[in-house]
C-alpha cells in the first residue's frame, strides 16, 4: 500500500477518530477545489447564470465578486485542511474549537443572506455543509486532550 503524502501524524484517536479527521479533511480539500474552480465557473462558462441578474452592469459587477470569492474560500478550505492534518489528528482540542467557531461565526449571516435575497442554492449549500462539518466536529471535541 502507498505510503501517504504528506505523512499523517502520530494520533492517539481510534479509528473512528481517524475517519473523521479523514472526512473533515476531504471536505476541507473539496473547499479548495471549488474554490479555485469557482473563477473559471463563473468568468467562462454559463453554469451559474440561471443565479445571476438578468444582462448589463449588475451581471459583471455580480460575476466578478462571486468569482473572486473562489480564493478566499479555496485559502480558508486550505486553514481547515491545516487545522485538522496539525491540529485534530493530533489530539488539539483547540483546533476542534477553531473550526467549530469559524463554522459557527459563518453560518448564521451567510444563512440570512441567502434568506433575505432568496438565494434558495446557498441555503441548501450553507445546511448541507454545516451537517458534513459540525456533527463530526462535535463528536470528536471531548475526545481530544485539552492543551
Amino acid at each position: 500500500m502507498a505510503r501517504p503524502w504528506p505523512p499523517l501524524p502520530r494520533s492517539g484517536l481510534d479509528l473512528a477518530g481517524r475517519n473523521a479527521c479523514r472526512w473533515l479533511e476531504t471536505l476541507a480539500l473539496l473547499h479548495v477545489v471549488g474554490g479555485l474552480a469557482l473563477p473559471f465557473v463563473v468568468l467562462y462558462g454559463n453554469a451559474l447564470d440561471i443565479w445571476l441578474p438578468a444582462p448589463g452592469d449588475a451581471t459583471a459587477s455580480a460575476r466578478f465578486w462571486i468569482a473572486a470569492f473562489g480564493p478566499t474560500l479555496a485559502s480558508w478550505g486550505l486553514l481547515a485542511w491545516f487545522l485538522v492534518r496539525r491540529g485534530l489528528r493530533e489530539g488539539r482540542r483547540w483546533a476542534c474549537d477553531a473550526l467549530i467557531y469559524a463554522v459557527l461565526t459563518w453560518l448564521p449571516l451567510d444563512l440570512a443572506l441567502c434568506l433575505s435575497f432568496g438565494f434558495t442554492p446557498g441555503l441548501v449549500a450553507d445546511l448541507a455543509a454545516a451537517l458534513a462539518m459540525l456533527p463530526p466536529l462535535l463528536w470528536l471535541r471531548p475526545r481530544l486532550t485539552t492543551h
